[in-house]
């Protein structure tokens, strides 16, 4: 029972880490971008639903970092050279 206060908070601080809803991080390959340019975008790209446009931001040539994008294809692999064999 003297535990009982404790293992409260920690348990609603692990039900609170699983929330289904996280906010996705964007980049722009190949350009010097500041925090300034995207949230000028970000505005833009909210209507007054107050809903992110994610296929504005898109347009605008931002992307999804690759961990919300989805999974990831695997490689190709290369054929090993074994020791003796002469190509």
């Amino acid at each position: 029972m003297k535990y009982l206060p404790l293992l409260v908070p920690v348990a609603i601080l692990i039900a609170s880490a699983c929330g289904s809803a996280t906010d996705k991080q964007w980049y722009k390959p190949n350009v010097d971008y500041t925090a300034a340019d995207f949230e000028r975008d970000r505005i833009e790209c909210t209507p007054k639903k107050k809903s992110l446009d994610e296929t504005c931001l898109r347009d605008k040539g931002w992307l999804p970092l690759s961990g919300d994008v989805g999974p990831a294809v695997k490689a190709p692999s290369i054929p090993v050279r074994q020791k003796g064999n002469k190509y």
